[in-house]
Order: structure tokens, then sequence, then C-alpha cells
């Protein structure tokens, strides 16, 4: 009888050990598919994060360009397609961007708006030569220009925040292109 109670503890043993591995075992799986599941949100979402503002950008962009036209004596007579355009892209990267985005978005288009408005004040009054394109000796767009130079910022900084997937630093023409604009910039530590 001591064999069969050995045999017995022995299976008992066995099985228990058998679904405790089973066990730990289904729980690791579904730990690397909820991870792959999440990695590949994160990866998506970036994907669509980065269609949205590439887009947000060309319009913004285009704005800029037919104010400039428009500051040249060129109208190409699409600022009102841009600005619409632009309205819709505003709208859409305000749900979904950061606060430091939605910040820099809401500056560019103010600045644009106040561009639009001194050129076709200017360019209606005849004020200043290259048809109202410059206001009080200053070109009305460089403000813009600025504006749009810290909204590519913002976006970076966004995309390639810590713990998102995919980020890498870019020291790129856009980083040398940034610091002539703003001299004061300090340098890496130990430069």
């Amino acid at each position: 009888m001591d064999a069969a109670l050995v045999g017995l503890a022995g299976t008992t043993v066995g099985a228990v050990t058998g679904f405790a591995g089973a066990w730990l075992a289904q729980r690791g799986q579904l730990r690397i598919q909820q991870e792959q599941r999440t990695h590949a949100e994160r990866v998506r979402w970036l994907d669509d994060k980065k269609g949205l503002y590439r887009d947000l950008l060309i319009t913004l962009y285009g704005w800029h360009d037919s104010l400039a036209a428009i500051g040249k004596g060129v109208d190409d007579g699409r600022p009102a397609d841009h600005r619409t355009a632009a309205y819709r892209w505003i709208v859409e990267t305000s749900l979904i961007a950061d606060d430091q985005v939605r910040t820099a978005v809401s500056d560019v288009h103010r600045a644009l708006l106040r561009a639009e408005a001194a050129l076709v004040d200017g360019a209606g009054g005849g004020s200043g030569a290259g048809g109202g394109s410059a206001v009080g000796g200053v070109p009305v767009l460089d403000g813009v220009e600025d504006r749009l130079a810290d909204l590519e910022d913002a976006l970076r900084a966004e995309l390639a925040m810590p713990g998102r997937v995919g980020t890498r630093s870019s020291a790129g023409p856009r980083g040398l292109r940034r610091a002539s604009r703003s001299p004061a910039v300090p340098g890496p530590p130990g430069a």
C-alpha cells in the first residue's frame, strides 16, 4: 500500500506541477500578446499623428506662401482656400495634440491671420513698397516663419518623446537652421 500512496503522491505532484507550468506559460504568453498590442497601437498612433502633422504643416506653409505671393504683388487667389483647409487641420490637431503643440498651432494661426490682415490692408491702401509686404519696415511674414519653426520643433518634440516607439534624436539641418536664428542658444554640455 505504501507504493500505491507514493505513486499517488507522485502523480498528484506531477499534475500540480504540470498545471502550474501551463498556467505560468499561458500567463506569460498573454503578457507578451498584450505588449505586442500596445506596441502596435503606439506605432499606429504615431503614424496617424505624423500624417496629420504633415498635412497641417503643408497647409500652413501653403497659406504662408499664398500670403508671400500677395506681398510680392502676385495674388494666386488661394489664401482663402489655404485658410479654410488650415482650419480643418488645426481643429483635428487640437483634438489629439499635447498643450505645447496646441499653443504653437494657435500662435501660427494668429500670426497668419495678422499677416493676412496686414497684407490685405497694405495692398488695399497701397502703403509700403512691394504691395504692402512690409509694415513699419519689418517684413510681415517674418513672425509667421518664426512661429512655423516653433511649431515644427513642438511637433518633433511630441513625436519623439521618451517612451514613444521609434524615437531617435535628430541633429540634422533643421537643428542647424534653428541655431542660426537663435545665436543665444547655448551649445551642448562640455562643448
